[in-house]
Parts: C-alpha cells; structure tokens; sequence
C-alpha cells in the first residue's frame, strides 16, 4: 500500500494507537536496527508540566547560538506535522508522506503504533537534515515511554513533576518520579527543575546508580511582567505566563551545561533577543484581544495552578471554557478556577476519550453546559471581556482548528 496523498497517511497513522506494554519489543528493534539515532547530540526532555515550553525555549536559544535543532514533540496541536520540526518548522507534507510511504511495509511488518513511527520517520528527516542538535520530548512517565530508546544521550532533563497519568505512572509523586528517572542513562547528565527536595533526592539516587552526573536549575529572580533574571543576566520573554519563566530557566541553566561541556558558545546577548520572540502554542497563547481570547493547556492540578497564577493578574471580568477526558481530574480543576473566575462554561469536543461525566460535575458545581463548541464560545463572546480557553490539548487542537475565534 502506498498513500496518495498527505491526508490519506495522516489519517492512517493517527489511527494506529496500539495498547501499552509495547516499549521492550519497540528498544529490541532499534537493537537490531543498529539504533538509527546513535549520531545525533540528543537531549531528552521529561515531566509533568512545562516539558513542551522547556524543549521551545532550549530549541530557540541554541538557534540563537547557530545550530539547526530537530524536535520531536507530542501531542500535535495543529496538525500531525507539528510534532517533527526542524528550526522550529513542521516537516513538510511531501516529506512525511515520502519517508512513510518509503518505511510502510516495515512499519506494518512490525506492528508499529504512531509514536513509534514518528520517532523513526523523526531520525529519517533529521538524518537528511543533518541537525547539530535534536531535542526529544518524552510522550508520557519516561521509563517505557517510546522516545526512550536513546542509549546516550547529551543530557536528560526532568522539568517538573507532579500528578498525571496516575493509572500508568504510579499514585505517588515518589512512583512518577522514578518512572520519568527512566530516562537518565549510563555516564550521561541529568538536570532537574524545581522540584521537591525528596524528589530531586530521588534523583540524584538514580543518577549515582547510572554514574551521571547531577545538576539542579537555580533560582530565578522575577523581575516583573515578563521579566526576570538567571544567573545575574537580565531576560524579558514573549510570554505574560509567570510559569514561563521557570521553564525559560530550566532551558537556560541546560544551554550553560552544554556550554561548560564544550559543545556550545554561551551567548547571552543572542539568546535573550530569542527569548523575546519564542511562543510556545497553547500555553498561555493570546490569540485574539478585543475581547481578550487566552489558550492554556492547562490539563492537570498543577498545570491549573500555574495558569491561574497567571490569570489573577488580569484586571477584567474572566470566563472559562473547559472541556477535558475521563481520565483527569477535572473536578477538582474546576473547584479551582471557579473561585478565580466569574462563569465556567462546559462543553464537548470530539475524542474517543472525550469528557463523560460533564452532566454530573455541571450539577454539582452549579456550572454551564454548552455541548456544541462554537454555541459555548460565542456565549462567551458576547459576555465577557476576558475568556481562557483550557484544559486537554485535544481540545485546544480542535477548537483552534474548528472556532471562528475573532468571529
């Protein structure tokens, strides 16, 4: 079989989703393959929240610095191409659909599920590329996450770690964090964010277990609106999302490791003037402004925490749009944005996994249900000058490709 044309591959490749348990048979292949990634300067990016921003900023500071950056990032947000980059620009059409038309029989031969072909559509382009540096985001937890299978990595970064995928990670933070420590390697370099200190405990342990070496981001200095200072040099982001600036941190102390271990030139200068531009999509993404439209993929507890640090500091009536799945807990999101905000609205958005119980949590918190997308948004259109769109980045997806959102 060999797709015609883009839509019909995206449409096959998004549809192979194959159950868990697969990762041992996924690192047996690339054994035997030889693993086609062993050449690239990788760095690997896991956690709970801020994972995503972490691998934009990082990406833009070593542009900045002149080197050309692969990224393997999921989930997508506009479209499938969005989750292989290079230089900050999704893999073109004719090239996916060449590299997957090109590896089909191999890939049904083997019974590969998306992430797995993604990751070696991923080495394929990168390889014709020729990136200086590729940057791999880890999907879920880390130990058995398909990106894994990166034998030496540059450096391992852990960003954050808090509740999420409680039904696969584990239902302690203490569990979760050995399962994203998957990812250190023998005689590699792990980085940590700003975790607790018997979490970053936790990790230390297993890098002393793997004789990696063992480095912890520094406190940044908030300096107001956008602004803050790491390591005494001053940085002003794109971004009005305070959560930002420990994620631009985290990319920062990364870019001083790579350039204590001799593989990059620390610019300063260079990559602060990136950081002024760098936009991270959906995450407190301004994306209309009179009313003012905010997109945040705020998708668990501490994810709703940081984005409703962030909305506090806007003075004018707000209103939310919320739509998750099952498996979040999602009510207690919403106990926390109904005390910041004037209306919560719910709604439906078309996933397998979509939101279930949305009657019982409506009733019991005494919220709005608006089933149909563009009904529940143009309600808020018309009422408040201040609305956040949030929750699961599927729904963020489908309402950017689906609402008229400027109307």
């Amino acid at each position: 079989m060999r797709f015609k044309n883009i839509k019909e591959a995206l449409d096959w490749i998004m549809s192979q989703r194959k159950g868990k348990g697969r990762f041992p048979s996924f690192l047996h292949l690339l054994d035997e393959m030889g693993h086609p990634e062993k050449d690239f300067k990788i760095i690997h990016v896991a956690g709970t929240n801020g994972k995503g921003s972490c691998v934009t900023y990082l990406r833009d500071g070593l542009m900045a610095l002149g080197y050309k950056v692969g990224t393997l990032q999921s989930p997508h947000y506009r479209t499938h191409l969005d989750r292989i980059r290079v230089d900050g620009k999704d893999i073109s059409e004719d090239a996916f659909l060449r590299i997957l038309n090109k590896n089909y029989g191999f890939f049904v031969k083997n019974d590969l599920n998306m992430f797995e072909m993604d990751y070696l559509i991923m080495c394929e382009y990168f390889k014709e590329e020729a990136c200086d540096f590729v940057i791999t985001e880890v999907g879920m937890g880390g130990r058995l996450d398909s990106t894994n299978v990166v034998r030496d990595p540059l450096l391992s970064i852990i960003v954050t770690i808090g509740y999420d995928h409680m039904e696969v990670l584990g239902d302690t933070l203490e569990k979760i964090t050995r399962e994203k420590c998957g990812i250190i390697k023998d005689d590699s370099a792990v980085l940590v964010g700003d975790l607790k200190k018997e979490l970053k405990d936790i990790v230390k342990e297993e890098a002393k277990a793997h004789h990696a070496r063992y480095f912890e981001t520094q406190a940044y200095k908030d300096e107001g609106p956008r602004k803050f200072s790491y390591r005494d040099e001053e940085y002003e982001l794109y971004s009005y999302a305070d959560y930002q600036k420990h994620n631009a941190s985290v990319a920062l102390e990364a870019l001083y490791i790579l350039a204590n271990e001799g593989l990059v030139h620390f610019d300063h200068a260079k990559i602060a003037s990136a950081f002024k531009k760098t936009v991270w999509q959906g995450r407190f993404e301004i994306i209309h402004e009179d009313p003012l439209v905010i997109i945040d993929g705020a998708h668990n507890i501490d994810g709703m925490r940081a984005l409703i640090a962030s909305i506090k500091k806007i003075n004018m009536p707000k209103a939310v749009l919320f739509s998750s799945i099952e498996a979040k807990e999602y009510d207690k999101m919403l106990r926390l944005l109904k005390e910041e905000v004037e209306e919560i609205v719910l709604t439906r958005f078309m996933s397998p996994k979509g939101l279930f119980r949305i009657e019982d949590e409506a009733e019991d918190l005494h919220l709005k249900r608006i089933d149909d997308l563009k009904e529940a948004y143009n309600y808020l259109y018309d009422r408040y000058p201040c609305i956040i769109i949030c929750g699961s980045l599927y729904f963020l997806s489908e309402f950017i490709e689906k609402v008229d959102y400027a109307r």
